[in-house]
């Protein structure tokens, strides 16, 4: 037996609330219905089709450009040196070999001199997930509209587990939200299977999102979603 929390009316429809979850419809209609933030670039000759390049929004200063020229080529792809790779080893098809997943973030998170780039709400980081296959590197997946530049008031991190990884996001201050979005492999795919929130400040509340199976892809997952599920939950926490 589930404590039903309340109700939502959501497009001419009435929904429970339960203690533990959202309705998976409701959620999953929610996350079609934000709009992505998508990236475009500019083909460059000599290139391979699936090369990471620059942002076209991005326009970097002249000073800067050489720390930014040129590709590097791991993971089985190639990669604008705009971005700095971050690898984590982790074995997601539990086959016993090692492969990565990689946060390709941009120079100037790392960056010690005053080079930032104009445009810069425009720009965010990568998500490679890259498969040894015969000993060498091949890209698998690529996402991105996952993850989001960290700021002094916010925090991206990502954690392996025994079923795929863990995006943790924490927004601070004197409202904080905490959230961790655990995605795993199975049918040869990655999927977000639930997301705990945790709420400070003048909404004080936790709560757990579970997705049934394969219903929700990680290739469906945005990085606008948190904010879309603390509108979500704050309006149904008064």
């Amino acid at each position: 037996m589930y404590q039903v929390l309340n109700h939502v009316h959501y497009f001419g429809q009435d929904l429970k609330l339960r203690s533990y979850e959202i309705p998976i419809l409701y959620i999953y209609r929610l996350f079609n219905f934000i709009s992505c933030n998508k990236i475009e670039n500019k083909n460059i000759k000599d290139n391979p089709k699936d090369t990471v390049k620059k942002p076209k929004k991005i326009s970097v200063e002249e000073n800067c450009l050489e720390q930014v020229r040129g590709y590097k080529n791991k993971y089985g792809i190639v990669f604008s040196n705009y971005y700095r790779d971050q690898p984590i080893s982790f074995d997601f098809d539990n086959n016993k070999i090692i492969d990565t997943i990689v946060v390709l973030k941009p120079y100037y998170e790392s960056n010690e001199d005053d080079c930032f780039p104009n445009n810069s709400e425009f720009d965010f980081p990568i998500l490679l997930i890259s498969k040894t296959i015969n000993k060498k590197s091949e890209i698998f997946k690529i996402y991105k509209n996952v993850l989001k530049c960290n700021t002094p008031v916010y925090y991206e991190e990502i954690k392996i587990n025994k079923s795929g990884f863990i995006i943790s996001k924490d927004l601070t201050g004197n409202n904080g939200f905490y959230t961790k979005t655990f995605v795993s492999f199975k049918q040869n795919d990655f999927y977000v299977d639930s997301v705990r929130v945790e709420s400070w400040g003048l909404k004080q509340y936790k709560k757990t999102l579970k997705f049934a199976d394969t219903s929700f892809p990680l290739s469906n997952y945005k990085r606008t979603d948190i904010d879309s599920i603390r509108t979500l939950l704050n309006n149904n926490n008064p």
